[in-house]
């Protein structure tokens, strides 16, 4: 798990939940919610991870239905993002399931290869 990830966990003090993408070669992208307390319980350590690929999506986003629609779009779509963290496990598992019904047309997000280049990774 990335150290922005633990960030978030700290940040929120243990509320909320996270939507991990796990994206492998040649098929679709796989989401799996997870809430930060069962992460914070099991002692994930950051060692080794990188710090790019997570992003925030607030229960308020709820109310702005483009902002929401183009979140769930890149939560599916993002070759760059490796996380969503949401404020509510309801939040996260809305998220994972508007994402697994997005059509899969992968993209790298001109914000990932800003968030690269200034961790000096590549894409």
């Amino acid at each position: 798990m990335s150290a922005a990830a633990l960030d978030l966990i700290e940040m929120f003090d243990g509320e909320g939940a996270f939507v991990f993408v796990d994206r492998q070669p040649g098929s679709l992208p796989v989401f799996h919610v997870q809430t930060s307390a069962d992460l914070r319980s099991s002692g994930v350590q950051a060692a080794g991870q990188s710090n790019h690929g997570v992003i925030l999506a607030l229960e308020e986003l709820r109310r702005y239905p483009g902002q929401l629609r183009q979140t769930v779009q890149r939560i599916a779509n993002d070759l760059t993002l490796t996380a969503a963290f949401a404020d509510t496990v309801d939040m996260a598992e809305y998220l994972a399931s508007e994402a697994r019904k997005i059509p899969y047309t992968p993209y790298i997000s001109g914000a990932g290869v800003m968030m690269d280049h200034l961790a000096g990774n590549t894409v």
